[in-house]
């Protein structure tokens, strides 16, 4: 059986083809800004390289966030796309899981979000899975981190599509076209609109 793994959200591009549980083909490129310019060619030649086919990718699973507005988008449109299209069974999962699942230890996602707010999430390492102890949410970095040790603190890690996919972190999406970007919050048109700083 082969997966398709991805995640736009992030400073990263990551992308993963899996036979089983054996990664063929993973690729981790830091670029938010050409995300939508680079993972589908990336996607075609890898496929064309491997001699797979999209017909033959049976499960699709993609980050829905948070993370940059733009690059939040561009993973969920092509996880539906290829979901609908090759009626292929899509998988969530939060890109702030996916910014930890190579580590095993207990620590907290940090994503930047600027005016000294962060994305994250606290998660733990328990019988060789990784275990969720708070939702993903936006915090005051000076509130929520202090007397937090930094080593705790997860800003950038390579993902582990493997541990992710076994982990509880993500679900089947019932209805595909139904499927949203996770925000978390305004984004800047909506907060300007609003009068908010």
């Amino acid at each position: 059986m082969y997966r398709l793994v991805m995640d736009t959200a992030l400073d990263y591009s990551y992308l993963a083809i899996l036979e089983n549980n054996k990664i063929l083909y993973e690729s981790y490129d830091l670029g938010k800004n050409n995300h939508s310019e680079t993972l589908l060619p990336k996607l075609e030649t890898t496929l064309k390289e491997l001699n797979i086919t999209l017909k033959e990718i049976e499960e699709v699973y993609t980050g829905i966030g948070p993370g940059s507005y733009t690059g939040v988008r561009i993973a969920v449109v092509i996880g539906k796309m290829l979901a609908v299209m090759n009626n292929i069974k899509l998988y969530k999962f939060s890109s702030l899981a996916s910014l930890i699942s190579n580590i095993s230890h207990e620590c907290y996602a940090f994503v930047d979000c600027r005016r000294g707010n962060a994305y994250t999430a606290h998660f733990n390492y328990v019988d060789g899975k990784i275990i969720r102890l708070s939702e993903d949410s936006v915090v005051n970095v000076s509130e929520y981190f202090n007397g937090i040790d930094e080593s705790l603190i997860i800003k950038e890690s390579k993902p582990n599509p493997i541990k992710l996919i076994e982990s509880n972190l993500v679900s089947l999406v019932e209805d595909v076209n139904s499927l949203s970007p996770n925000y978390l919050q305004l984004v800047e048109a909506e907060r300007i609109k609003m009068g908010l700083k």
